[in-house]
């Protein structure tokens, strides 16, 4: 096995070393993953949506608690864990398929629920924050880009992670 330093820095054998070709692959590989990551999230969005909306419509505002915030907060939150329940199963079964082994086990869906709220936490601050310097258009985008690179991140590492 030859050794070879890299700017006088540590030495790596050939296994350690990756080819241009291959990074690259590597990277379209990520960018595919990232690109599903993101197509189930905006569905899952719009699930969210849909379930807040539908539940303070047609439940909330026939018993006279649309104005409730303990029951607006229920329908929240009851349409984020439909949204990231529906997250984990797809990202499961297609994203991060071959890392899962399509696989659904409760102890990656609770980290993968782990992974969704820092995501969530993340977005809200840095929204938080964004609005007292942004205008709000501009504010309410910019927590959301943050949020995804987040979620896949967490996604990637600590939930799917192939077993690495």
């Amino acid at each position: 096995m030859t050794q070879k330093r890299v700017d006088d820095g540590a030495e790596m054998n050939e296994r350690q070393q990756i080819p241009a070709e291959s990074l690259v692959s590597r990277l379209m590989g990520e960018g595919r993953k990232m690109l599903s990551f993101g197509l189930i999230g905006a569905g899952n969005g719009v699930v969210n949506y849909a379930i807040t909306v539908g539940v303070t419509l047609m439940v909330l505002a026939p018993l006279g608690l649309s104005t409730n915030d303990v029951a607006l907060g229920a329908a929240k939150a009851l349409g984020w864990m439909v949204a990231v329940s529906n997250s984990y199963l797809f990202n499961t079964l297609f994203t991060f398929a071959a890392e899962s082994g399509r696989r659904l086990t409760w102890p990656t869906y609770w980290r993968f629920v782990a992974s969704g709220t820092v995501g969530l936490t993340i977005e809200v601050l840095s929204f938080l924050f964004a609005v007292r310097y942004l205008p709000l258009s501009l504010a309410a985008i910019v927590p959301i880009g943050l949020a995804f690179v987040a979620n896949f991140a967490m996604a990637r590492i600590f939930v799917f992670s192939g077993g690495r």
